[in-house]
C-alpha cells in the first residue's frame, strides 16, 4: 500500500495534469471552473481523501491531527477500505459527513448554515468532480500495489 507521500505525489503530479487535460479536451470549461475543479482536487488528494477512515491513528495536537479532527469519529465508524475506498460512495460519505460536522457545529453556535448550492450550482459541480478525480486516482493507486 502506498504511503501517504505517495499518494499525494503521484495525485499533484501526474494524476491534476492528465486529468485537466482530459477536462479541457472534453469539456468545454472556463477558467474559474478549471480553478474550481484543480483546487478541489488539490483539497481532495490532501485533506479530504479515502484514507481518512485512519485518521484516528493521527497524533491530535499536530497541524495534521487539527485538520483531520472533523473525521476521527468517522474513522470509527468506517473500517479502512471500506466504504471511504469505494469512488464516488466514498467521496460521498466524506462530504456528507463534514456537511453535517459543520451543520452540527453552527446549531450548536446558534448560526445559519450558508445556502452556496443556490447560488453556485456549477462550481460545487466542479468541486465535487476535482475531488471524486481524486479519490478514484487513489484508489487506483492502492489497487495496482
Amino acid at each position: 500500500m502506498p504511503s501517504y507521500k505517495t499518494h499525494v505525489s503521484i495525485n499533484l503530479f501526474l494524476g491534476l495534469p492528465l486529468t485537466l487535460v482530459a477536462l479541457k479536451h472534453t469539456v468545454q470549461v472556463e477558467p474559474t471552473e478549471i480553478a474550481c475543479f484543480s483546487a478541489a482536487f488539490i483539497y481532495g488528494t490532501i485533506f479530504l481523501h479515502p484514507d481518512l477512515d485512519l485518521a484516528r491513528n493521527i497524533r491530535l495536537f499536530s497541524l495534521k491531527g487539527l485538520l483531520t479532527l472533523p473525521f476521527r469519529p468517522y474513522s470509527y465508524l468506517f473500517r479502512h477500505r471500506g466504504i471511504s475506498h469505494i469512488p464516488i460512495i466514498g467521496t460521498l460519505s466524506r462530504i456528507l459527513w463534514l456537511i453535517f460536522f459543520f451543520y452540527f457545529i453552527f446549531t450548536c453556535l446558534n448560526w445559519a448554515m450558508p445556502n452556496v448550492i443556490e447560488y453556485n450550482g456549477v462550481y460545487i459541480a466542479f468541486a465535487l468532480a476535482g475531488v471524486a478525480a481524486a479519490d478514484l486516482i487513489h484508489v487506483l493507486l492502492d489497487k495496482i500495489t
